[in-house]
């Protein structure tokens, strides 16, 4: 099975997520779309007001090359801001060619709650077209270990 992993990363808590359930799905092709902002903190506030603001013009060139035709599964990952994935989620989704018919994954990590923001992305994802089959939340004050992170990408193997 070919696996897409989309993910967005600030501080890098949704990349060590992506990638721990991703070692778990070691029997299959597994690709990543990461959208991650590094550097310095005031740089990464800017970039990250940018995407707020709808200016994705530092990552036009890989979005506009996104296409889920390839992959058999999609597995969107965001952090929680205020109860919401960042805007750059619903800037792949609304990007990303093929995705009606697929089959899809969403998690995000947050610190606190974050429910809002999972139920948010489900909803995105199925009024693009694609299935959502699963959802998990990764959630701790301050930092998220792997281990659910590679519990969960072994129950994604077992279906």
């Amino acid at each position: 099975m070919k696996i897409l992993i989309a993910y967005f990363t600030m501080g890098g808590r949704t990349k060590k997520t992506a990638e721990a359930i991703a070692s778990a799905l070691a029997t299959h092709e597994v690709s990543y779309f990461p959208v991650e902002i590094t550097g310095k903190f005031i740089e990464k506030i800017k970039l990250l007001d940018k995407f707020e603001n709808k200016d994705f013009s530092a990552i036009e060139t890989e979005l506009n090359i996104l296409d889920a035709a390839s992959y058999d599964l999609i597995i969107f990952g965001m952090p929680t801001y205020g109860n919401f994935p960042p805007k750059a989620f619903d800037e792949i989704l609304a990007r990303m060619g093929n995705l009606s018919g697929k089959k899809a994954i969403v998690f995000n990590t947050a610190r606190f709650t974050g429910g809002k923001a999972l139920e948010y992305m489900k909803i995105k994802v199925e009024e693009a077209g694609a299935e959502v089959i699963n959802q998990r939340k990764f959630r701790k004050i301050l930092w998220i270990g792997t281990k659910n992170a590679i519990k969960f990408g072994k129950q994604i193997n077992e279906k």
